[in-house]
């Protein structure tokens, strides 16, 4: 199996913002989860003081998280009405599209790239009763 493209994004909620915030996310997910069938796995969680989230996307490859760009793009920025973007993490080699987005997201910000995969695995299908794995 080829590595996943993942990438783990970190924001910082603006202040009173949380209560107004939290059902556009859940939009989010919700339109993400429907327009994008390649998309393994797509989270947001945040502290217990609703300051700071952490949103986390696992792809199958470069081109869906290009996909995601392209379909999503507007609703992100919709969401710098109640977060501020601090951190970006890329794990896995982007293709030539997100080489160019990636300069221009993360100037300003914490960013690291880790191209390079060593190995490891994606259970799909976590939730399965024990004796059913294999």
């Amino acid at each position: 199996m080829t590595a996943p493209f993942i990438v783990r994004s970190v924001s910082r909620v603006h202040p009173g913002q949380a209560e107004a915030y939290e059902p556009v996310a859940a939009e989010f997910c919700r339109l993400a989860e429907e327009s994008e069938p390649r998309l393994l796995g797509f989270h947001i969680y945040v502290t217990e003081d609703r300051t700071s989230e952490v949103v986390l996307q696992i792809h199958p490859d470069a081109e869906s998280m290009h996909h995601h760009l392209e379909v999503m793009g507007a609703k992100v920025r919709e969401t710098f009405a109640y977060t501020e973007f601090e951190g970006l993490e890329i794990f896995g080699q982007p293709n030539e599209a997100l080489i160019a987005w990636i300069p221009r997201v993360a100037e300003g910000i914490a960013f690291t790239h880790y191209p390079v995969h060593w190995g490891g695995f994606t259970r799909l299908a976590a939730g399965q009763p024990a004796g059913d794995r294999r």
